[in-house]
């Protein structure tokens, strides 16, 4: 829960700085409007923000200050809109393309001033007329703030990534979402748990990275359907009806096998060449923003939202195979450090 917290910080310190831009971007406006200066320390938060190089800028604010800051946006707003076209262009595959574009905005901020530079300078080197041609603090101020609104934004990206789209399980007909799923949904839907009933105490003894709660086999109809691991949502324990699946597996040897299947693929249909001879995102037609993908010889696994799962949940199929190259069991769970 630690984890979870630090992440939660990270993301508030970043709202509070993307608060902060927008109201420097407005207060230069409305001041540009009614005629008026900025805040005197407006002015100094950008004489404060220098390079490697100090600039003596001019504290002024008018329409050209209010330009020059308008010019940064539209060249900051069409440096990700080229960025995003070429990576989608590239990857075919939006979600990925979207996510490299956020990770990479403090480039594409840099970038976006140091072409502002040269486009200014460019235009102070044809003009005719050397007069009120900044640069002004005031300007400074909104590209500082949002300079440092990216830095923090792709720290908060670089420790949590970006939610993931569970991997969908449906079991006889029965949609599982391993990671949201309540015991309760199931419960519904005809499914009992074996040795529990709905008010039975879960315990997570959080000891384990990889199985939270109590692991328990999944019946209906006098029929297993395999385990699923049975975790309490925020406390150390609850009510069975109230925990949510955090795993679910089932063997190969199941009779129900042919009656689950993830993301719409019958795993009684799959052998170990489909796993060694085609990406796991194509067998179920998957289109992540982040994935891995692991093979060997008789063990693979594809894993979606690879960051650290502090905030979002992180998903993983895996499949075994025996020595004989025979399936022997698959699996798909959901992790997060508020159940370690």
């Amino acid at each position: 829960m630690g984890f979870f917290i630090f992440a939660l910080t990270f993301y508030f310190i970043f709202c509070l700085f993307l608060v902060f831009t927008i109201y420097l971007y407005f207060k230069l406006a409305s001041a540009v409007s009614a005629g008026k200066e900025v805040p005197k320390w407006m002015y100094q938060f950008g004489q404060g923000f220098q390079g490697r190089y100090h600039i003596e800028y001019e504290d002024i604010t008018n329409r050209n200050a209010l330009k020059e800051a308008n010019l940064f946006i539209f060249y900051f707003v069409l440096a990700n809109i080229f960025t995003l076209v070429a990576l989608y262009v590239k990857m075919d595959n939006f979600p990925a393309a979207l996510y490299t574009c956020l990770k990479a905005q403090f480039a594409i901020v840099v970038g976006s001033m140091l072409f502002r530079q040269f486009v200014n300078l460019v235009i102070f080197i044809v003009s005719r007329s050397k007069k009120d041609r900044g640069p002004y603090s005031s300007t400074n101020a909104i590209i500082g703030a949002t300079f440092l609104t990216t830095l923090i934004f792709m720290f908060c990206i670089m420790i949590t990534g970006v939610p993931a789209k569970p991997i969908p399980v449906q079991i006889d007909k029965t949609s599982v979402v391993v990671g949201e799923t309540r015991a309760s949904e199931l419960l519904n839907q005809g499914f009992s748990f074996t040795g529990k009933n709905p008010e039975s105490e879960i315990v997570n003894k959080r000891n384990d990275h990889f199985y939270y709660g109590e692991l328990l086999e999944i019946v209906r109809g006098g029929q297993s359907y395999g385990l699923m691991s049975i975790t309490p949502k925020w406390k150390d324990s609850d009510k069975l009806e109230n925990c949510v699946v955090t795993y679910y597996e089932i063997s190969a040897d199941n009779p129900q096998l042919s009656q689950v299947k993830i993301s719409n693929q019958d795993l009684s249909k799959l052998t170990i060449t489909d796993f060694k001879t085609r990406n796991l995102t194509d067998i179920f037609s998957l289109k992540p923003a982040d994935a891995k993908e692991v093979k060997h010889d008789t063990y693979f696994s594809l894993r979606l939202q690879t960051a650290d799962y502090v905030l979002w949940n992180s998903y993983q199929f895996v499949a075994n195979f025996n020595s004989d190259q025979s399936p022997n069991r698959y699996g798909v769970r959901a992790q997060n450090t508020i159940w370690e």
